[in-house]
């Protein structure tokens, strides 16, 4: 009862800390998917989302394709074999999870970044879990006796085990008042929990008492109240992470005790299952994010503005007029004139008097209207240019433009710079999921059996089967921090090919050389052949991506060293001198590839030019993808314009004819009073 009393006054404080940036992203949320009363008849305000769209843009940028996980060893040290295998069951495990297990990753990635760039806030966590098999062993019993040796038990083993990322929306998380991260003395997370959950989680007593207070975060009164209330009846569980006291809480609001205490459960040295959130806006004084479109809403509001006067007076901008009413028959020129025929008027000397058609028509001023129009247009793009500025929609603009003239490495600075807001947007992004993956692998290197290790990695089937073991009792150690654990989640996966296709290219032509100048050497003093080998391993540990070839170049070091063991002092027969011939025949056969190799590298250079020009292509493809939403936006805008403009017509055709019909009736009436009677009398005097 006393935690439960504590935590209802942590929640009161923490929601009163919040509320003003829940409304605000609510707000927010709206705005981006334009969640308004669109058919509503008299609202004649138009909008032009560009948050929307600015958004959209930003996302495809910043996240375009699964990501790869990549672990490497902290200090590249070639003779640290067992770190590298280590490494590699790590990267093997963790790219596995990505692609299977759980809930998708590429969707909770992808639904974190989502709420970054509307609300200013993402996040997602980790949950660790296992599944138990158990097997029953008999009674050991003596074979002549059959006295009971030993009694039988149940055995229970780790059948298998997994890390979840799950995604948290930002409306289900709670956190201590603070300043910084680091000052965060908990966290807590929300559940929508049924009745049989309850009971299943905390058992029966406590299941049954909890009040389900909450109809869940998908609940809508207008849309729902209808059905039947049981079905909707949840209650809210928040399961608090309490850095200070290392402990977790279930805690219901209201209730008057806890549901659940447990000490650390996953042990972690950051203690939260969560890395740091992606906030924006973040400053030192409170730890609550501002959304971007919160910093630049007035000028968002004032291109709406501006795009609602522009729809209004387009609207306005037609053939329409007043004329004489004395003159009817002016309506024939425009109703029944067709081409090449003339209209009779009726005493035309005083049509002609008044000065004709000028005289007995005059429009609208439709140049006035067209002249504020092109004002308005033009304040309005100035606006937008503004509005791109503010947001950084114009560095991804600039970086995108091409110029013609321009060098492929000139081209490249200037998207370089040019994009640089949104590159420290996707390192953000790109630290975030670097994160979680972190997360994951503390938590199999405490949590994981070995076994569970071994079989999930498949370890055993590379050449690298003689250290998994040693490299599992690596990972196993609590205090070991060897590896560098990255995602990077870049959209434009032809750079990456393109950069991975010239590292590999550089290696082999430093690897050429290498051997080459190493011939000689081996020629005079073969016992040099294994330092030559560990030389070229040193130059290997540092390039990237080189875990995978290191095992295989320890086994022919191995295999060296083996041979010079067993030929020790014996004088060199035929066979080695054949072989001789054989090594200088293959030092010819590598000038050879060597030539190959440089022809194959200019043509390289000729596709990396070609790569550079399909890059130009796709960033102009993107630009003019981003201008071709915004004319489509404009013409829903115009389409609903249209709709609003013959919805105002029908209603004033419909007036008129009413206006019409009633001045007939009035004219069919026979004047004076009385007039039904002296008709008849007329008529019965008449016969």
């Amino acid at each position: 009862a006393g935690w439960a009393s504590r935590w209802q006054m942590e929640f009161s404080a923490a929601k009163k800390w919040i509320k003003k940036w829940h409304k605000q992203s609510e707000k927010v949320v709206k705005r981006f998917v334009d969640d308004r009363d669109k058919d509503n008849v008299d609202d004649l305000s138009t909008k032009l989302n560009l948050f929307n769209a600015n958004i959209a843009t930003l996302q495809s940028m910043l996240y375009g394709r699964m990501p790869k996980v990549e672990v490497d060893r902290r200090f590249a040290d070639q003779d640290d074999d067992v770190a590298r295998v280590a490494g590699q069951i790590l990267q093997r495990i963790l790219n596995t999870d990505i692609e299977s297990a759980g809930e998708d990753y590429s969707h909770v990635l992808r639904s974190a970044l989502g709420d970054r760039l509307i609300v200013g806030f993402g996040t997602a966590r980790v949950k660790y879990d296992f599944e138990e098999k158990q097997t029953e062993v008999p009674p050991q019993l003596d074979p002549i006796t059959g006295v009971e040796l030993a009694p039988g038990y149940t055995d229970t083993k780790v059948e298998d085990e997994w890390v979840d990322t799950v995604y948290t929306h930002w409306k289900d998380i709670l956190w201590s008042p603070c300043r910084t991260y680091a000052e965060m003395r908990w966290r807590a997370y929300r559940s929508y929990l049924t009745r049989d959950e309850l009971i299943t989680r905390f058992g029966e007593d406590l299941g049954k008492l909890v009040p389900l207070d909450s109809k869940g975060p998908t609940y809508e009164k207008d849309r729902d109240g209808a059905r039947e209330k049981d079905v909707w009846d949840q209650a809210e569980v928040w399961e608090i992470w309490d850095k200070t006291n290392r402990k977790v809480f279930w805690y219901v609001e209201g209730f008057d005790r806890i549901l659940d205490i447990k000490e650390d459960p996953l042990g972690l040295d950051s203690f939260f299952p969560e890395p740091p959130a992606m906030l924006a806006n973040l400053t030192t004084s409170k730890y609550i994010p501002k959304a971007d479109y919160v910093i630049a809403q007035d000028l968002y509001q004032q291109v709406d503005i501006l795009e609602t006067r522009i729809s209004l007076l387009t609207a306005a901008c037609k053939a329409v007029g007043v004329y004489d009413k004395e003159n009817d028959g002016i309506q024939r020129v425009f109703m029944e004139g067709v081409e090449n025929q003339l209209i009779p008027v009726d005493q035309w000397a005083a049509f002609s008097e008044k000065g004709g058609l000028k005289g007995v028509v005059d429009w609208i001023p439709i140049e006035q209207i067209a002249a504020v129009i092109q004002i308005l247009t033009q304040k309005q793009n100035d606006l937008i240019n503004q509005l791109y500025q503010v947001t950084g929609m114009a560095d991804i603009l600039r970086g995108a433009a091409s110029t013609v003239g321009v060098s492929a490495t000139e081209q490249a600075i200037k998207a370089k710079f040019a994009s640089i807001r949104v590159q420290a947007l996707q390192d953000e992004f790109a630290r975030f999921a670097s994160d979680l993956q972190r997360l994951k692998a503390e938590i199999i290197a405490k949590h994981y059996q070995p076994y569970c290790i071994l079989e999930q990695s498949n370890i055993l089937s590379t050449p690298d089967a003689a250290l998994a073991q040693q490299a599992v009792e690596l990972i196993k150690q609590p205090n070991a921090s060897r590896w560098k654990i990255q995602v990077k989640p870049e959209t434009l996966a032809m750079v990456d090919y393109a950069q991975l296709k010239q590292d590999r290219v550089e290696y082999i032509n430093a690897l050429a050389t290498f051997l080459q100048s190493a011939a000689p050497l081996l020629e005079m003093s073969p016992a040099a052949g294994p330092f030559l080998m560990q030389l070229m391993k040193w130059g290997l540990a540092g390039f990237k991506g080189s875990n995978e070839i290191e095992g295989i170049v320890d086994q022919a070091i191995a295999q060296l060293e083996q041979m010079m063991q067993q030929g020790g002092d014996k004088k060199p027969d035929p066979e080695q001198i054949k072989a001789q011939a054989e090594i200088q025949k293959a030092q010819m056969a590598m000038q050879k590839a060597q030539m190959d190799f440089q022809m194959d590298q200019q043509r390289f250079q000729f596709e990396m030019a070609q790569c550079q020009k399909e890059h130009e292509y796709k960033m102009l493809e993107m630009q003019t993808k981003h201008q071709m939403e915004m004319e489509k936006l404009r013409a829903s805008v115009v389409a609903e314009r249209q709709r609003q403009e013959a919805q105002t017509e029908a209603n004033a055709t419909e007036s008129v004819v009413n206006a019409a019909a009633k001045k007939v009736e009035m004219e069919s009436r026979p004047k004076g009073t009385g007039g039904s009677k002296s008709n008849g009398q007329s008529g019965s005097k008449s016969s």
